[in-house]
């Protein structure tokens, strides 16, 4: 049947179709300027973000510059410079590279030559930076393991109208790991230092370096992916290109676009949440408009799939006086209360037909399973009656009766177990205690068990019938015996337990005859068997009793191959 024949389905299509496109219009839209706004957004606070690294990193070189200055024009350190004595030098390199906090500090002589040295990076510096072209002050920038060492220089000289140069004051300072971290947290971005095709300082980790060194030579914003996040990033030049370097150095300021956009994400969370609301308000606003006009018939097809569900044919179709309630309605439900009386009649003639046959099958079982034992029995008191009965011949029919009264005891248990409902008496017991019993009496009488248990020791006491669960286990065990028993390879049956969280497992595996497929859909069947001397209510029984302990039993089988009966029960269990 199409989706749209039905009068509540379309109600249902229109209204939700409706606030489906109303909404998704809105979110589409809203989605696309979020969207858009906060990419903006990003690509903004990027650029200003390098306007003040940019400026800080000027004012930091402005400062080192002036109080390069005030010391080069210190009286004592032009004194000391004019000895042109290293060792008179030193000491104020060093006295003074601590004042300035610098990281590095150099006193040059004209032909840059090294009166004094200070600092941890002193001593790899190039011979171009000792030797300046110029009397003016320099700056200039070089790659460092630690960083990009930007270096500020300024002449050393004495006044004069002629005056005469005493040498250069250099002092440094590292774009390092620590400067960048300081830049982070002004900017709120990610700060990292190359120069050369190199990453040398960063906040990022060191691992990330490889990927940024890509964006080093690119030209205003770029996107780059780190450890699954994406970044967009804009190379600021810390020199023009001109410089003296092939590749300038740059500073890279990076933002987070998935950090930033996690707004964004919470907008469509909502509006998608918005959306499934209205959407399943409009689905129960259109239920409610369609139900005032398909009432009548709603009421005739609730019945009927109460009647498919649950088998009760005596269910009624009741329709109430309303003025909106259609007449051909009423003859409908009328119709099928008609029908479902007769459907149920025809019902119980059909249950009354099975339990006589079901009576009568059980008939030819008990007559089948007594008459063998009255025969033996019958036998052995003709043996009892004669004249002279020898006294092995007397214990023997004695032996015998015995043996079969025993015999139609247990037909007789069998029979009344099935039929009667089970009582449990539940209390603690030990598993694996019941299954060395189980097996123990299945195999009574054997001289040679052919069984292997395979019990795990860990397994706590669990809350059952243990009597009740005894009689299924051995139920089980003794089909087991005769599948083995039957089968060429008399290889052993294994019975495992095993824990499973708040359960236990008992499998009972044997390598037996097996069960075709035929009959594997009638193993549960009362009074079906496929041996001789079988009453066929022995897994009936184990079963009701398994499920009446709130476990469950399945069973697995290959013809030739052999039988897996699984039976899995709480820990605590629960009689149903």
């Amino acid at each position: 049947m199409r989706l749209t024949a039905s009068l509540t389905n379309r109600v249902f299509l229109a209204c939700t179709l409706l606030a489906v496109l109303s909404l998704g219009f809105a979110f589409y839209f809203v989605n696309e300027r979020v969207a858009s706004e906060a990419e903006a957004d990003l690509r903004r606070g990027l650029a200003e973000a390098a306007t003040i690294v940019d400026e800080h990193r000027a004012t930091l070189t402005d400062t080192f510059t002036r109080l390069a200055r005030l010391v080069a024009d210190l009286p004592k350190l032009k004194a000391a410079m004019a000895t042109n004595d290293p060792p008179t030098v030193q000491p104020l390199a060093d006295e003074y590279r601590q004042q300035m906090n610098a990281d590095l500090l150099l006193l040059l002589d004209p032909q840059g030559g090294v009166l004094g040295a200070a600092g941890a990076d002193a001593s790899g510096l190039p011979l171009s930076v000792r030797t300046s072209a110029t009397d003016g002050e320099s700056s200039t920038f070089l790659p460092h393991e630690r960083g990009v060492l930007q270096l500020v220089s300024v002449p050393v000289f004495v006044g004069g109208e002629l005056p005469e140069i005493l040498g250069r004051l250099t002092v440094g300072f590292f774009l390092d790991d620590r400067l960048a971290q300081q830049f982070k947290e002004l900017t709120g971005s990610e700060i990292a230092f190359g120069a050369q095709g190199r990453i040398l300082a960063s906040t990022l980790p060191a691992d990330a370096r490889p990927q940024l060194a890509a964006v080093i030579g690119t030209s205003g914003i770029a996107s780059v992916t780190l450890g699954g996040e994406e970044f967009v990033a804009l190379a600021q030049p810390l020199v023009p290109s001109t410089g003296s370097f092939t590749t300038a150095p740059v500073a890279l300021i990076l933002r987070s676009r998935t950090q930033r956009l996690l707004l964004l994400n919470t907008i469509r969370t909502g509006m998608a949440g918005v959306l499934i609301v209205t959407v399943l308000l409009a689905t129960i606003f259109s239920y409610a408009v369609a139900r005032t006009m398909t009432r009548p018939l709603a009421a005739i097809t609730t019945a009927m799939r109460d009647v498919a569900a649950t088998g009760d044919l005596t269910r009624k179709v009741t329709l109430h006086s309303r003025p909106w309630d259609d007449e051909d309605a009423r003859v409908l439900a009328g119709t099928f209360n008609t029908l479902t009386e007769s459907i149920a009649r025809f019902q119980r003639d059909a249950a009354q037909k099975e339990r006589l046959s079901s009576l009568g099958r059980l008939s030819t079982v008990i007559a089948h399973e007594i008459r063998n034992p009255l025969m033996i029995i019958k036998a052995s008191l003709a043996t009892l009656h004669g004249e002279r009965v020898k006294p092995s011949e007397l214990r023997e029919a004695v032996a015998d009766i015995d043996g079969e009264i025993g015999r139609l005891n247990r037909i007789v248990t069998e029979v009344l177990d099935f039929a009667k409902p089970i009582r449990f008496d539940m209390a603690e017991a030990g598993l694996n205690d019941i299954c060395r019993e189980s097996a123990a009496a299945a195999w009574a009488g054997d001289p040679d068990p052919r069984v292997r248990l395979d019990l795990d020791e860990a397994i706590p006491g669990v809350v059952t019938d243990a009597e009740r669960l005894r009689t299924a286990l051995v139920n089980i065990l003794t089909n087991a015996r005769h599948a083995v028993q039957a089968s060429p390879r008399l290889d052993p049956v294994v019975l495992r337990t095993r824990r499973d969280n708040g359960h236990v497992t008992v499998t009972i595996q044997d390598r037996g005859v097996g069960i075709t497929p035929e009959d594997m859909a009638r193993i549960f069947d009362p009074y079906f068997t496929t041996r001789r001397a079988g009453t066929g209510l022995g897994l009936p029984i184990a079963k009701n009793i398994i499920e009446g302990l709130g476990g469950a039993l399945s069973v697995s089988s290959q013809p030739g191959e052999g039988t897996e009966i699984s039976i899995d029960l709480p820990l605590a269990g629960t009689p149903s």
